[in-house]
């Protein structure tokens, strides 16, 4: 696409700023999960309380493949910015019924079943943001420039889990515990909704880059837009090698994003017996790796979209191990260090992947191919691989399971980035 340098520059900052709100909206449910078991899923056992919001957490992701099947087709069809538009304004909607929804001791049941419902439309929205805002930063780049603006989209969305944390955790320190368990959980919400009408007024300016070209059959009528999404998805079956392909390339680091900053986490605030140092530990760790993630677009673009993703992968391979093993003794020290090692090789390879799982698809599938395949992979692996990482540890016993697990992903992905070579020839 041919757009100006204000135009590009919009578009970064609206990629960028866009992901950081929508996923601070996502995010910050998990971070104040203890409160919402306890306003929505009141049980004798604080446990059971917290497993239950915790599962909630877990549909949002769940929805994320679904939201995938309507937004990125819809992405395809009817423009880059509409999509974007419409899921950034179904999460903040979300945020804001959350953030004034009563609670069980006002309307019973009905208060967890909304809940549900709530979370699982704003893990809908997800599943188009995120990837989404990746084609849309690529597709808007200047020449050399595709990988540096598709990693702002990836480091905005680290950056919105981060700003999840640290607002939880202002609130509960300026308000107090029992403040925050009886309304201060709203206010992250209520928050969110509103920066989500900001996120909302800036794509309102993006420029788009997806060509006018709409098929005769689509039209603003909503049976019609249905068929041809239907269409599009029968389309994305017949690319099936292609969805695989992404899903190799996407699974590798982020099963390691989730292994190490959940799973490694949770697990090393048990064995402290509190979660607050290895939480914070973590966030500060986390955010420091967000100019890696920006260095990964740009080592990208200056050294080949291949080369990097293969050298990121493999060398996340090799210090995986490490990493995993030493994160796993349950000290803080372990955990530091075992998040330190990951660092580099994880951030850098996911400021490559993402422009490079855009590119390998034909424009008029991009939305709609990278987002169920990425979605696909996030819900199938990524997102379970620290439940299967606490059976290996917990039920087997098997410390070097956990690394073994994660080394299929690591062949996967050196697979799809080899095989990505031969089709970008």
């Amino acid at each position: 696409m041919e757009l100006s340098r204000r135009q590009r520059r919009t578009a970064a900052l609206a990629a960028l700023l866009g992901n950081a709100l929508e996923w601070y909206d996502f995010a910050v449910y998990g971070y104040v999960a203890s409160a919402l078991g306890e306003a929505f899923f009141p049980a004798e056992a604080t446990a059971l309380r917290t497993l239950a919001a915790f599962g909630v957490f877990a549909v949002g992701y769940l929805m994320r493949p679904v939201g995938s099947l309507v937004l990125g087709p819809l992405g395809d069809l009817l423009g880059r910015r509409l999509m974007l538009s419409l899921s950034i304004l179904i999460m903040g909607l979300s945020s804001l019924a959350i953030g004034l929804l009563p609670s069980h001791a006002q309307i019973g049941i009905s208060a967890g079943i909304l809940l549900i419902l709530l979370r699982m439309l704003q893990g809908f929205s997800v599943g188009g943001e995120f990837t989404g805002s990746i084609t849309y930063a690529t597709e808007a780049a200047g020449r050399g420039q595709a990988g540096l603006l598709s990693s702002l989209a990836v480091a905005g969305g680290l950056l919105g889990f981060s700003l999840g944390s640290l607002t939880a955790a202002l609130i509960g320190w300026g308000i107090g515990e029992q403040a925050m368990a009886d309304w201060g959980w709203r206010v992250p919400f209520l928050l969110g909704a509103a920066v989500a009408v900001l996120g909302l007024w800036m794509r309102r300016a993006m420029p788009e880059t997806l060509p006018p070209e709409l098929p005769d059959s689509v039209t603003r009528d909503g049976t019609t837009l249905g068929g041809a999404i239907l269409q599009r998805l029968q389309q994305v079956a017949l690319q099936w090698r292609l969805v695989l392909r992404v899903i190799g390339l996407v699974s590798f680091a982020n099963v390691i994003f989730y292994l190490a900053f959940v799973y490694l986490v949770d697990a090393t605030g048990q064995q402290l017996g509190s979660s607050a140092a290895a939480n914070t530990v973590a966030t500060v760790l986390q955010t420091l790796g967000l100019p890696l993630v920006i260095l990964g677009g740009h080592l990208a673009d200056r050294h080949g979209l291949v080369v990097v993703n293969r050298w990121g992968n493999l060398t996340l391979l090799l210090v995986m191990p490490a990493g995993l093993l030493l994160g796993g003794q349950g000290s803080l020290a372990g955990l530091t260090a075992a998040l330190a090692l990951l660092l580099a090789p994880l951030m850098i390879t996911m400021g490559a992947q993402g422009v490079l799982g855009v590119v390998l698809v034909p424009p008029h599938q991009r939305c709609a191919v990278f987002s169920i395949a990425y979605s696909l992979a996030m819900a199938l692996f990524a997102g379970t691989a620290p439940l299967v990482a606490t059976w290996l540890q917990e039920r087997q016993h098997w410390p070097w399971g956990i690394p073994l697990y994660a080394l299929i992903y690591g062949v996967l992905a050196l697979w799809a980035v080899q095989s990505s070579r031969q089709q970008l020839r």
